[in-house]
C-alpha cells in the first residue's frame, strides 16, 4: 500500500505528520483500503485490519482517543474480509458476517441505540455482506438481500421517507 497527501493527523500512516507528494509505502500484501476523513484502514492477505490516523473520537478503534500519527499502522481485528470508514467512524465485515462499528456516534452511526462514542469495535448485526459509510450515516446489506441505514437523516439520507435521525434505534430495514 502506497499513500500520499495531506497528512495533518497522520493519514498518511508513516509515523508522521508531514505531507507526502510523492507515494510513500504503508504496508505489504493489502488487498482492500478504506479513507475517512482523517483516519484510514487497510486490510491485508491474512485478514487483518490496521488503522491509522486521527482517533479523536475513537475512530481507529485502539480502545482510546490517542491519535495514532506517531506510529505506524495499529492491528485491530482478525478475520476481516470488509472495511468502510466514514467521517468519523469505521466498520468491519468478519469472516463469519458479522459487522463491527466504532468511533463518532452523535448521530447514532454506530448503530448500537446510543450516541455514545465506540472506542473498540462493537458487534451491530450478523450475516452482512457489504457495509458503506457516509458522514454520520452508515449502511449494510445482509445475506437476505436487506438494506439496513442508521443514522443522521437530516436531509432523508436513511431513505425511510422521514427526515428522523436514526440514533435511538438500531439499524432501520429499508
Amino acid at each position: 500500500l502506497y499513500m500520499w497527501g495531506s497528512n495533518y493527523d497522520g493519514e498518511i500512516g508513516d509515523g508522521t505528520t508531514e505531507d507526502r507528494y510523492k507515494p510513500t509505502k504503508i504496508l505489504d500484501h493489502v488487498i482492500a483500503v478504506s479513507l475517512g476523513d482523517y483516519h484510514s484502514g487497510a486490510i491485508t492477505q491474512d485478514g487483518s485490519l490496521y488503522m491509522w490516523g486521527s482517533n479523536n473520537s475513537g475512530e481507529i478503534g485502539d480502545g482510546t482517543t490517542e491519535d495514532r500519527y506517531k506510529h505506524k499502522p495499529t492491528k485491530i481485528l482478525d478475520h476481516v474480509i470488509a472495511v468502510s470508514l466514514g467521517g468519523d467512524h469505521s466498520g468491519a465485515i468478519t469472516q463469519d458476517g458479522s459487522l463491527y462499528m466504532w468511533g463518532r456516534n452523535d448521530y447514532g452511526e454506530i448503530g448500537d441505540g446510543t450516541t455514545e462514542d465506540r472506542y473498540k469495535p462493537t458487534k451491530i448485526l450478523d450475516h452482512v455482506i457489504a457495509v458503506s459509510l457516509g458522514y454520520r450515516h452508515s449502511g449494510a446489506i445482509t445475506q437476505d438481500g436487506s438494506l439496513y441505514m442508521w443514522g443522521r437523516n437530516d436531509d432523508g439520507q436513511i431513505g425511510d421517507g422521514t427526515t428522523e435521525d436514526r440514533y435511538k434505534h438500531k439499524p432501520t430495514k429499508i
